[in-house]
């Protein structure tokens, strides 16, 4: 019973998508309770051959920090990133456009053929922002995508402002970063390596996100977004 509980919150691609021991024993806890419950579930991620094999540290030497001032509501200050180029998919695809909301951590994720100033645009005008509307400040990195005369028109057409991280303080928008170095173990952990479907999976990694408890919040980015708990498979 402990066992099969755990693998359903940390094995499967929706509840899980093999993240952290905190995501999982956060996932558990409001649910379910056993004696060392927390060394149980411990010891099964310990043992995760995926885990083991795809994992990685991201532990970086103390450093002086540049905070970004919060923002006052859900979708007024974003970061955004492409994650790639990935293996290409039988769809095509190949890069994840990845979009951050700086307030309640919530993260949209969108798999795409290629990177380049049209898509970018066209992804952020119709998954984005005809969905949560129009932020006030979007955070990227100088990338030909994103710094390009298309999207400095359409900054002044739809009215927001673009800040851009210098080589030199590139964690500017670390908050999008930090979630591109968790996405690919998660994802090679899920696909199947022969039919390299990765973007099959994609969105299961991103709701499993996005309904765990994050560190700096105590909240899931889902429950802050809704104000509800989600209704987990």
């Amino acid at each position: 019973m402990e066992k099969s509980l755990i693998q359903a919150c940390h094995d499967d691609p929706m509840t899980g998508a093999h993240f952290s021991f905190e995501r999982t024993y956060n996932k558990i806890k409001y649910y379910y309770w056993w004696p060392r419950m927390k060394a149980t579930i411990k010891q099964y991620i310990r043992s995760c051959l995926l885990c083991k094999q795809f994992n990685i540290s991201r532990h970086k030497n103390v450093g002086h920090l540049r905070p970004i001032t919060p923002p006052e509501g859900p979708f007024l200050l974003i970061g955004i990133d492409y994650c790639g180029p990935l293996k290409r998919t039988p769809r095509e695809n190949q890069y994840v456009l990845v979009i951050t909301d700086y307030f309640t951590r919530h993260i949209t994720a969108i798999a795409l053929p290629n990177c380049t100033a049209e898509t970018t645009a066209q992804t952020l005008f119709n998954e984005y922002f005809c969905k949560y509307g129009v932020p006030t400040v979007i955070l990227s990195d100088q990338g030909s995508h994103f710094r390009n005369q298309l999207m400095e028109n359409i900054k002044y057409l739809i009215g927001y402002n673009h800040i851009y991280s210098t080589q030199y303080h590139p964690q500017t928008n670390g908050m999008v970063e930090r979630f591109n170095a968790t996405f690919i173990p998660q994802i090679s952990k899920l696909q199947d390596t022969e039919d390299n479907n990765w973007d099959e999976y994609l969105q299961a990694v991103v709701f499993a996100y996005n309904t765990g408890i994050h560190k700096t919040t105590k909240y899931s980015p889902y429950e802050l977004l809704y104000g509800r708990l989600p209704r987990l498979p």
